[in-house]
């Protein structure tokens, strides 16, 4: 009976050993497979308005150039948003050129502000322009 209890004993101690050792080794095999994904690229978006003073009812064009350093980026969104009151407002999109340019054509009925936003893509980061104001002369 004595040698039953010990051998009792000594599978239980032998399949606690299996089990963790079957956890350890589960472990780095998922580790192991991980994706590791690349930081995504700082992007640049550049703004310049053609006028800086239209007269009331004149157009006006908003452009800009979507980059990752030297390489421009072609077929991206960008959207062009107004600045009023503090709060932007998005007022139209378009999809830049084979040379990342991207142009706008506006028509403000007063004094407006605009920026060029960039939502981000897979590996490019999100970016904003700075802000132009396209003054209005009643």
């Amino acid at each position: 009976m004595m040698a039953n209890l010990e051998e009792m004993r000594m599978r239980k101690s032998l399949t606690r050993t299996a089990a963790a050792a079957a956890l350890v080794l589960v472990v780095p095999a998922g580790v192991a497979n991980a994706t590791v994904r690349p930081a995504p690229a700082r992007a640049t978006l550049s703004i310049a308005e053609s006028r800086t003073l239209v007269w009331s009812g004149r157009d006006d064009v908003i452009a800009g150039t979507l980059a990752t350093g030297r390489q421009s980026l072609a077929g991206r969104v960008v959207f062009l948003d107004r600045l009023a009151g503090g709060k932007l407002t998005q007022v139209k999109s378009a999809v830049t050129g084979k040379r990342g340019g991207v142009s706008f054509v506006v028509r403000p009925g007063t004094t407006a502000r605009y920026e060029l936003v960039f939502k981000g893509a897979a590996l490019v980061a999100p970016a904003h322009s700075g802000v132009v104001t396209v003054r209005v002369i009643p």
